[in-house]
């Protein structure tokens, strides 16, 4: 596969997300140092790479205003937003090796069923999303957005100990805890 693919989505993309470039690298950088700490095989690795750079694809066919919205989103907004692994795995699903199109699909399933866009449960969840999903929460917690200011790392590190077991698969948590003991968790760097 050559990189024509990725980097026209990446180019696309950057023109709708905020922030984008380093968001999507971020949670690329975590989900491979989780999958390496899971002991991944390296195509599967490779995987992850692309797909944490290209899990949030999808929202280029969402209204900027509603990715920008700098409060709470209501109910219609959120159907919307809520549509935007569907969206991306449309679009990768036939350009992109099957592992990545499947972890964009699936990077909201949470480990207790009460994910989207199908609620599917515990291990019925491809590791590549349940590893996408960890490092995305992270970086969303500990990065500025429209709607919230950045969060100390030590919280977000705490809201994840926590929802170990019900929003996170708690084989990724333990790695990913593992990475914040030694202090290797990428974060948004102040401008």
């Amino acid at each position: 596969m050559t990189d024509l693919p990725r980097d026209i989505l990446i180019d696309v993309m950057e023109d709708v997300i905020e922030d984008l470039h380093g968001h999507v690298h971020r949670v690329s950088d975590l989900a491979v140092d989780l999958g390496t700490g899971l002991g991944l095989p390296e195509e599967d690795l490779d995987c992850l790479a692309l797909a944490g750079v290209l899990h949030d694809v999808g929202k280029i066919h969402l209204d900027s205003t509603i990715l920008g919205k700098p409060g709470p989103l209501d109910e219609s907004e959120r159907e919307l937003m809520q549509r935007h692994p569907e969206l991306g795995f449309a679009m990768t699903r036939n350009r992109l090796d099957a592992k990545v199109a499947e972890a964009i699909l699936y990077h909201h399933e949470r480990f207790d069923g009460q994910g989207y866009p199908f609620g599917l449960i515990g291990e019925g969840i491809p590791i590549l999303s349940r590893i996408v999903l960890v490092a995305d929460a992270f970086d969303a917690m500990t990065s500025t957005r429209a709607y919230q200011p950045a969060l100390p790392i030590e919280f977000a590190v705490g809201e994840i100990r926590t929802h170990a077991g019900t929003q996170f698969d708690p084989s990724v948590v333990q790695i990913f805890l593992e990475l914040a003991t030694v202090d290797r968790l990428p974060v948004e760097l102040s401008a």
